[in-house]
Protein backbone atom coordinates (compact mmCIF):
# COMPACT_ATOMS: atom_id res chain seq x y z
CA UNK A 1 0.00 0.00 0.00
CA UNK A 2 2.92 2.43 0.58
CA UNK A 3 3.54 2.52 -2.94
CA UNK A 4 0.05 4.00 -3.56
CA UNK A 5 0.33 6.25 -1.54
CA UNK A 6 3.90 7.02 -2.42
CA UNK A 7 3.12 7.76 -6.26
CA UNK A 8 0.04 9.33 -5.03
CA UNK A 9 2.38 11.86 -2.85
CA UNK A 10 4.30 11.99 -6.05
CA UNK A 11 7.63 9.79 -5.39
CA UNK A 12 9.58 8.68 -8.25
CA UNK A 13 9.55 4.61 -8.82
CA UNK A 14 13.41 4.98 -8.07
CA UNK A 15 12.38 6.63 -4.79
CA UNK A 16 9.57 3.75 -4.23
CA UNK A 17 11.95 1.20 -4.34
CA UNK A 18 14.37 2.39 -1.76
CA UNK A 19 12.28 2.92 0.78
CA UNK A 20 13.39 -0.06 2.74
CA UNK A 21 16.86 0.19 2.04
CA UNK A 22 19.47 0.66 4.87
CA UNK A 23 21.63 3.03 4.59
CA UNK A 24 19.52 5.11 2.00
CA UNK A 25 21.63 5.18 -1.78
CA UNK A 26 23.36 8.62 -2.38
CA UNK A 27 21.50 10.54 -4.81
CA UNK A 28 18.53 8.87 -4.51
CA UNK A 29 16.03 11.30 -1.95
CA UNK A 30 16.66 14.82 -0.95
CA UNK A 31 17.99 15.44 2.89
CA UNK A 32 14.36 16.19 3.70
CA UNK A 33 12.92 13.20 2.25
CA UNK A 34 15.62 11.12 3.90
CA UNK A 35 15.02 12.09 6.69
CA UNK A 36 11.66 11.25 6.79
CA UNK A 37 12.40 8.10 5.25
CA UNK A 38 14.79 7.59 7.69
CA UNK A 39 11.77 8.17 10.77
CA UNK A 40 9.40 6.13 9.27
CA UNK A 41 11.74 3.17 8.77
CA UNK A 42 12.52 3.48 12.72
CA UNK A 43 9.09 4.12 13.49
CA UNK A 44 7.37 0.96 11.60
CA UNK A 45 10.53 -1.22 12.79
CA UNK A 46 9.01 -0.04 16.78
CA UNK A 47 13.07 1.63 17.07
CA UNK A 48 13.30 4.27 19.69
CA UNK A 49 13.37 7.68 17.40
CA UNK A 50 17.04 8.95 18.50
CA UNK A 51 17.95 13.09 19.10
CA UNK A 52 19.82 12.05 15.36
CA UNK A 53 16.28 11.18 13.65
CA UNK A 54 14.51 13.96 15.35
CA UNK A 55 17.14 16.35 14.58
CA UNK A 56 17.27 15.12 11.11
CA UNK A 57 13.67 16.08 10.21
CA UNK A 58 13.60 19.40 12.41
CA UNK A 59 16.21 20.58 10.14
CA UNK A 60 13.65 20.41 7.89
CA UNK A 61 10.23 20.43 9.20
CA UNK A 62 8.09 22.99 11.74
CA UNK A 63 6.41 21.20 14.52
CA UNK A 64 3.18 20.82 12.69
CA UNK A 65 5.05 19.18 9.59
CA UNK A 66 6.41 16.89 12.51
CA UNK A 67 3.35 16.18 14.31
CA UNK A 68 1.44 15.06 10.30
CA UNK A 69 4.58 13.35 9.45
CA UNK A 70 4.59 11.62 12.51
CA UNK A 71 0.62 10.92 12.56
CA UNK A 72 0.75 9.82 8.92
CA UNK A 73 3.58 7.29 9.43
CA UNK A 74 1.76 5.92 12.56
CA UNK A 75 -2.03 5.65 10.90
CA UNK A 76 -0.27 3.85 7.75
CA UNK A 77 1.39 1.90 10.39
CA UNK A 78 -1.84 0.93 12.27
CA UNK A 79 -3.91 0.12 8.96
CA UNK A 80 -0.85 -1.95 7.50
CA UNK A 81 -0.97 -4.30 10.64
CA UNK A 82 -5.19 -4.39 10.67
CA UNK A 83 -4.59 -5.65 7.12
CA UNK A 84 -1.83 -8.06 7.73
CA UNK A 85 -3.83 -9.37 11.03
CA UNK A 86 -6.82 -10.16 8.74
CA UNK A 87 -5.31 -10.78 5.33
CA UNK A 88 -7.64 -8.68 3.66
CA UNK A 89 -8.10 -8.69 -0.23
CA UNK A 90 -7.33 -5.56 -2.18
CA UNK A 91 -10.28 -4.05 -3.61
CA UNK A 92 -9.93 -4.24 -8.24
CA UNK A 93 -9.37 -0.58 -8.30
CA UNK A 94 -6.41 -0.79 -5.37
CA UNK A 95 -5.10 -4.04 -7.16
CA UNK A 96 -5.18 -2.32 -10.68
CA UNK A 97 -3.06 0.54 -9.25
CA UNK A 98 -0.26 -1.16 -7.59
CA UNK A 99 -0.16 -4.02 -10.33
CA UNK A 100 2.58 -6.62 -8.98
CA UNK A 101 4.40 -3.90 -7.45
CA UNK A 102 4.15 -5.95 -3.80
CA UNK A 103 7.01 -7.97 -4.03
CA UNK A 104 5.94 -9.89 -0.83
CA UNK A 105 3.37 -12.97 -1.79
CA UNK A 106 0.20 -13.93 0.07
CA UNK A 107 0.80 -15.69 2.88
CA UNK A 108 -0.90 -19.60 2.75
CA UNK A 109 -3.66 -19.24 4.98
CA UNK A 110 -4.95 -22.74 6.21
CA UNK A 111 -8.61 -23.63 5.06
CA UNK A 112 -9.95 -24.12 9.00
CA UNK A 113 -11.25 -27.65 7.16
Amino acid sequence: MHVLLGRAAGLTEDKLAHLGDDPLPDGVYTEAEAAIVRYSQRSTRLQPIDDATYNALAEHYDTTQLIEICFTVGLSNVVNRFHATFLTDLDPWTHAALGESCPLPYPDVPSGD
